[in-house]
């Protein structure tokens, strides 16, 4: 197996994630891969600041330069172009610029007049097959989707056309010369990177989840909070559209039917709803403010999801945040789903904050599919949140420890927002954490929470109710105004607060 520097993926499109994971698992260990490295000015004045997508070195051969294009490329009228957009250059001419920079660097730093080992150039387009006719700059140095699964082939072939002979390279000395342009710091954006790569593991109970998906069409999946549920609906969700199936994907919360439909993009045949838009839809009603309004709906739905069922709109539903749903809504999402379609539930009886009967989940002829094991959160977090989680969760043995825990108390509002600005002050001043990383959350809408202060020095922080960002998750959490003597902060919600929380929790404890 190569070896990758950095070792984790950190950060970057999902085509240079495909790539990587290729070169991971394809390449032998006489290969070094770097990925995302920096060329910055000062070590290279003839050329402008960039990056190298992947740097490839063979320790007998030389050094292969790759420039990963995602998406449908085409090449018209001399133009290339990436979904439909213009490129500003050629990734050919991309990566040419960039093997000149690297040449030019490492003659610079090593003294010497030339390399003594080739460096090639490639360009990867892993979303794109193989074609027959190759625009003339691209013939012979671009990769396919056929390349993924054994790019070494097609490396050695390429350096051996470009020398000789063999051209050992000193990949020590390389090390050397490499590495301090690739960022190692023990920042915040690093640490995140390194424990967002632990934590994304696959559990044994989530891959065997995945198999009983290819023997139910029909299940119910029951998990702590953390434990993968939202992912594993997505990751089902394709399957079933790679089938040719449609789908349509249900939960309660509007936040999180929004992420899921950012996650999925333009995916055909797939349909992702929040229940009560669907029912919306259907009826073709707009909100009123009766208190009736919603229970009126689920029951009015019923007559016309049964007849949306029989007109064989979808082949699958899948419904995430299952204990979410009150019975009449359960009554109306069983009518509308076709008799022979699949059928699969996520739930967490133990973050049932609306209080729902949970009896009325639909029932299946076989156990359900449990996961018991945190793999969201940190240790550190997993220690505030074991109180109150439901009996036999775990965490994961792959998890990080994490940031430490910060709790503060105080006994009036107005003394936790003097704290909570402190406490963002530190934060995005001096850790550098960026805004957009952090959620602050409470038991009230916004304009209850005496945030005018917080909002006019921090302007687009994010706050929500718990029960607004419930499926959700934050790197930094600030969970504020928690009172245990409040019913509002009873077991069920602390539970589902806490572990929205990745890598950092800080807790704001009113005491009255």
């Amino acid at each position: 197996m190569a070896e990758m520097i950095p070792e984790w993926f950190a950060q970057g499109p999902d085509a240079e994630l495909q790539v990587w994971r290729s070169l991971r698992a394809h390449l032998s260990d006489a290969w070094t891969i770097w990925h995302g490295l920096s060329y910055p000015v000062s070590i290279s004045p003839a050329q402008a600041p960039g990056e190298i997508d992947f740097l490839c070195s063979h320790r007998d051969y030389g050094v292969v330069l790759i420039e990963v294009k995602g998406g449908e490329l085409t090449f018209e009228d001399g133009r290339w172009f990436q979904d439909g957009h213009v490129l500003k250059q050629s990734p050919f001419k991309q990566v040419t610029a960039a093997g000149c920079a690297l040449t030019h660097c490492l003659c610079e730093k090593w003294q010497a007049a030339n390399l003594t080992f080739p460096v090639v150039h490639l360009v990867w387009f892993p979303a794109v097959s193989r074609q027959a006719a190759e625009p003339f700059e691209g013939a012979g140095c671009t990769l396919y989707t056929e390349d993924l699964v054994n790019p070494e082939a097609v490396f050695l072939s390429t350096l051996k056309a470009a020398t000789t002979g063999a051209s050992q390279v000193d990949v020590e000395r390389l090390k050397q010369t490499l590495t301090p342009f690739v960022s190692y710091g023990a920042d915040w954006r690093q640490r995140r990177s390194l424990a967002d790569a632990r934590l994304a593991k696959l559990t044994l109970e989530q891959a065997r989840t995945l198999d009983a998906f290819a023997q139910f069409s029909r299940l119910r999946v029951r998990g702590c909070a953390g434990s993968g549920k939202t992912l594993l609906a997505l990751r089902r969700t394709f399957q079933l559209v790679k089938q040719g199936k449609r789908v349509l994907l249900l939960c309660f919360n509007l936040l999180l039917a929004a992420h899921l439909r950012r996650v999925a993009g333009d995916t055909p045949h797939l349909r992702i709803e929040a229940v009560n838009d669907l029912f919306l839809d259907l009826l073709q009603r707009k909100v009123t403010s009766d208190p009736e309004f919603w229970h009126q709906l689920a029951k009015d739905v019923v007559p016309v999801a049964e007849a949306f069922a029989q007109a064989q709109h979808y082949d699958a539903v899948i419904v995430d945040e299952g204990q979410d749903f009150s019975p009449l809504v359960w009554t109306a999402v069983k009518a509308l789903v076709p008799e022979k379609a699949d059928f699969i539930v996520f739930y967490d009886p133990a973050q049932n904050i609306f209080q729902r009967n949970l009896s009325a989940m639909p029932e299946f002829p076989w156990p359900e599919a449990v996961l018991t094991q945190n793999c969201r959160n940190t240790r550190s977090v997993c220690t505030v949140l074991q109180p109150y989680a439901p009996e036999g969760m775990t965490i994961s043995e792959e998890a990080p420890s994490g940031e430490a825990p910060e709790v503060y108390s105080a006994s009036s509002v107005g003394a936790l927002r003097e704290r909570l600005m402190g406490v963002l002050e530190r934060l995005v001043e001096v850790e550098h954490i960026p805004l957009s990383d952090i959620v602050v959350i409470g038991a009230h809408a916004h304009p209850k929470m005496a945030l005018e202060q917080v909002d006019a020095r921090y302007p687009g922080l994010k706050y929500f109710t718990y029960r607004k960002f419930k499926g959700l998750e934050a790197p930094v959490l600030i969970l504020l105004d928690v009172d245990e003597q409040n019913p509002l902060w009873d077991t069920a919600a602390r539970y589902t607060a806490i572990s929205r929380a990745v890598h950092k929790l800080i807790l704001l404890n009113l005491h009255s």
